[in-house]
């Protein structure tokens, strides 16, 4: 589909506004789309119903969000509810996980590897929101939303090679000479 509006380095908001394809808002809007596809890419590779089903949400909760931004919350917005939701799942994989050794080496298998490149664009997301702030007024809710499930996608990943019988590899801070 294509309307030639955009044609000339502008495009349309969800509230109608015109604005420029280089603006803060259209990279969170394009954060939000390929953090979604990249969620999906790891859902097509997860083995484990607890983890797709997870992500199966995620997708529709980032659907959400986007629309938030770019409606203004004029329309469907993403809840308290379902940063609590995100919270609960991280506690879960927390207690399966055991004690935690930062930093994890993003690897081991294409499972977790495909988890750990969804999380590295939801931190892009997450600072993409903070400089949209400029431009539009982003609800907390999303932000915490955000950053909540960089740690949810962080623990599917190093889940998904404990599952596998696979060690992660930690890179451990040393004293420089």
């Amino acid at each position: 589909m294509y309307t030639r509006r955009g044609d000339k380095g502008e495009t349309d908001t969800g509230t109608g506004m015109r604005v420029t394809k280089g603006s803060h808002i259209i990279d969170t809007e394009g954060d939000f789309d390929e953090l979604n596809s990249f969620v999906g890419f790891a859902l097509v590779n997860t083995k484990w119903d607890d983890i797709r089903k997870d992500l199966e949400q995620v997708q529709v909760d980032l659907f959400v969000c986007g629309e938030h931004i770019t409606a203004q919350g004029g329309r469907r917005t993403i809840t308290e509810e379902r940063v609590r939701w995100l919270e609960a799942k991280v506690n879960e994989y927390r207690k399966e996980y055991g004690k935690i050794k930062l930093f994890v080496i993003p690897g081991g298998s294409v499972e977790s590897t495909s988890l750990h490149m969804a999380r590295t664009v939801c931190r892009r997301l997450e600072r993409d929101l903070v400089k949209s702030k400029d431009e539009v007024e982003i609800s907390p809710v999303i932000e915490e939303y955000v950053n909540r499930l960089s740690s949810l996608l962080f623990f599917h990943s190093i889940i998904s090679n404990r599952r596998l019988g696979i060690e992660e590899r930690i890179w451990y801070l040393r004293e420089l000479p």
